[in-house]
């Protein structure tokens, strides 16, 4: 209990739940002494909502936030209290074009999104406080506004590499999670399309996170061309966590073959333990490595000032046991190196003894092992293993290549765009919120319709519907504990620290787990309100009938205007195919000509990886669609299990020629390669089949 309590207290959104509430409540205390309330709550709320755009990312990304966010919230603002204050019925113009723009800024990525997002709950905020003054309120919300990105800048420049060191540290949870769910490969009980399946899910989820730390490593110029001794231990150790992740996902032999042949000897149950051992060793090092990298980060030049504050009240508040933890988890690393030796000799020897078709299917796997327990230990060690696949500063915008904003808007500005049709269908749903709220008058905060339909309306059916979930429930939870805190006590003072540790609770559960955080900002909320304007009944009754209202728009929304993707499962299904024959075709010049671009190599196979998650995620929508549920997805099914293992053979080749420890001689690996080849063909001639092709076009993809 107490290593999971100080393992999520450790979390970067847990260190900036913090640092967002003293910001808030320090700041507002004082206005609230020396100026009025209304002032204070318009810096809160100012405050509140500009941070929630503050995503993971490195010094340029805050500022491009800050820079477009603090113009972009004080004219909405403004425009929208003074709409409320001179011509209400203007609301509903602004809610529409507003809508319709925000909403578009998807397309030029997740920040971009969440701006956008932020934007139109700025307008919902301020129709729900109604302003008297629309310019003392515009004024105050952007002073809470440049008072948390200052902060926020100042905390990027003191810790420029503050979110790679948390992505880094998630990526080896990741990792360590993979390996749990490799365990199942070689158990024979458990059928392979199952763990095709929780392997393709997991795909996409570590797909996003290397992603993450690509971007955040690779437009890192100082990072990446530094000479100095504690950047380039950060770069080892970041390239073996990416190093790690292609051999997990590396095989040399079908899983198939692997369990027919081995499932009558002792084999497959040591590899099991030796991976549940690999795994619990991640989860080790991924404890002590953060440590020593705060450490290391401590005695450089980068000093984390506000980072250092964070962790001190964070332990305050909580239990200091990183002195206890990092103790037990140095001991429990040790146990766990002897035991993985010990079983990697019990494998050698029954190789040893075995025939020699036993034999070539454990040499494999041993050497896979072998490699895994290498990069574990340069992780561990504080030194510099030099690899000539590292990416270079001249070729990083390859990997992280750079967007004309413009021109994406534009390319999305048409009636075939999924994007175009969701923009569309937030634009008609908020202005419908509007004329709700004006149509019914006996009701009070009508912005919490607004405020659903964004917060809940997604591009897709499966999403929606999960976040109506989440928030009908959380709200009424937060409902009844609100109700029940109102008649236990009456006592100002209690109900406003309990509405600050609510909010603190918003923040702490915002990024971890949306129901938690619904039930927090829900009491948060009503405690406020009641607060400040009285009638609790009126407040419980409204925010249920509002909350209600609000997620069945957004159900309807998503029938009347559904989204398609202009590239349907057959065009993912090409671009993946394409790749993975790049890919080969990259890997036979190595074989053929003894000549390897390592950097292009790295990058076939980001593209190889990245189109295979975008197929995983789109096919995992379509079922949930509950208009194709009753399809026969078996087809589909099949072409997603047929490119898991060619993506994982291809990745075992790739490794065998770069990395591998023992190396295979190139014929081998390239009969091997012809064996892919086949695969790839059949593949190709799976999704061109007219059955798959009917059914890719009647289900189409949806944004998630």
């Amino acid at each position: 209990m107490t290593r999971t309590v100080h393992h999520f207290f450790g979390k970067e959104f847990s260190k900036d739940a913090l640092r967002n509430i003293l910001v808030i409540l320090l700041p507002a205390i004082l206005l609230f002494y020396t100026v009025s309330l209304d002032v204070a709550i318009a810096f809160a709320v100012g405050v509140i909502l500009s941070s929630l755009t503050d995503l993971p990312g490195n010094r340029q990304d805050k500022t491009m936030t800050a820079i477009w966010c603090t113009p972009l919230f004080a004219i909405t603002a403004f425009s929208t209290a003074l709409a409320l204050h001179y011509l209400s019925w203007g609301i509903l113009p602004i809610l529409g074009i507003w809508g319709f723009l925000c909403t578009l800024l998807i397309t030029l990525g997740p920040r971009w999104g969440v701006i956008g997002n932020l934007t139109l709950i700025v307008i919902s905020f301020t129709i729900g406080l109604k302003p008297q003054d629309p310019v003392i309120f515009a004024l105050s919300f952007s002073l809470g506004t440049c008072c948390f990105f200052a902060v926020s800048l100042l905390q990027a420049y003191l810790s420029p590499y503050r979110s790679l060191k948390y992505a880094m540290k998630e990526g080896f949870e990741q990792m360590a999670t993979l390996l749990q769910a490799k365990i199942k490969c070689y158990d024979e009980k458990t059928p392979l399309e199952q763990v095709y399946r929780e392997l393709s899910l997991l795909h996409i989820k570590i797909s996003e996170q290397l992603e993450n730390i690509r971007s955040l490593l690779l437009r890192e110029k100082v990072l990446i061309s530094s000479g100095q001794h504690a950047d380039l231990i950060w770069l080892n150790k970041i390239y073996r966590l990416i190093d790690l992740y292609e051999l997990l996902m590396g095989i040399d032999t079908d899983y198939e073959t692997i369990r027919e042949k081995l499932k009558h000897s002792e084999v497959l149950p040591i590899i099991r333990h030796i991976l549940l051992l690999l795994s619990d060793e991640i989860k080790v090092l991924e404890n002590i490595r953060l440590m020593e990298l705060n450490k290391d980060t401590k005695n450089s030049r980068h000093l984390d000032l506000v980072e250092r504050s964070m962790n001190y009240i964070a332990k305050t508040m909580s239990v200091d046991l990183s002195t206890t933890v990092e103790m037990t988890d140095k001991n429990v690393e040790i146990k766990i190196k002897e035991k993985i030796s010990t079983d990697i000799q019990n494998l050698e020897e029954i190789q040893a003894k075995a025939n020699s078709e036993t034999r070539s299917l454990i040499n494999p796997i041993l050497i896979h092992i072998k490699h895994i327990v290498a990069i574990v230990q340069q992780i561990q060690q504080a030194t510099i293993v030099q690899d000539p696949t590292w990416v270079s500063t001249a070729a990083y915008k390859n990997f992280v290549p750079t967007t004309n904003k413009r021109q994406i808007i534009t390319k999305h500005i048409k009636t075939r765009s999924p994007i175009f049709i969701y923009s569309l269908r937030m634009a008609t749903l908020l202005v419908l919120s509007g004329l709700v709220g004006y149509t019914l008058p006996e009701y009070r905060y009508a912005s919490w319709i607004i405020l659903t339909v964004i917060l809940v309306a997604r591009p897709s059916y499966a999403t929606t519907q999960r976040r109506n979930y989440q928030r009908i429930v959380g709200s009424l939870i937060g409902i009844a504990i609100s109700l029940l805190i109102t008649l236990l006590t009456h006592e100002p003072m209690q109900l406003l620290s309990i509405a600050v540790i609510t909010l603190y609770g918003f923040f702490l559960f915002n990024k971890p787990d949306y129901l938690i955080c619904v039930i927090f900002i829900t009491i948060a909320a009503i405690l406020a309100l009641h607060l400040y304007e009285g009638n609790i009944w009126d407040l419980l009754g409204s925010r249920l009938a509002f909350t209600l209202l609000g997620s069945t728009l957004a159900l309807i929304g998503c029938f009347a205007l559904p989204v398609n993707h202009q590239k349907n499962m057959k065009s993912l299904s090409d671009t993946l195919i394409d790749n993975y024959q790049n890919y080969y075709q990259r890997l036979r010049a190595r074989l053929c000509e003894d000549t390897v671009d390592h950097q292009e190599l790295r990058l076939v196979r980001k593209h190889a990886q990245t189109s295979l998650a975008q197929l995983y995620d789109s096919l995992d929508q379509f079922q949930k669609e509950p208009r194709y549920k009753k399809l026969d997805w078996t087809d589909l099914i099949s072409f997603q299990t047929l490119a898991y293992r060619i993506n994982a053979l291809l990745v075992g080749i790739s490794v065998s020629i770069t990395k591998s420890i023992e190396q295979e001689n190139d014929t081998a690996l390239l009969q091997r390669l012809q064996n892919i080849e086949a695969l790839i063909n059949e593949l190709y001639e799976l999704g061109q089949s007219e059955k798959l092709a009917n059914k890719a076009h009647k289900a189409p993809a949806v944004v998630s």
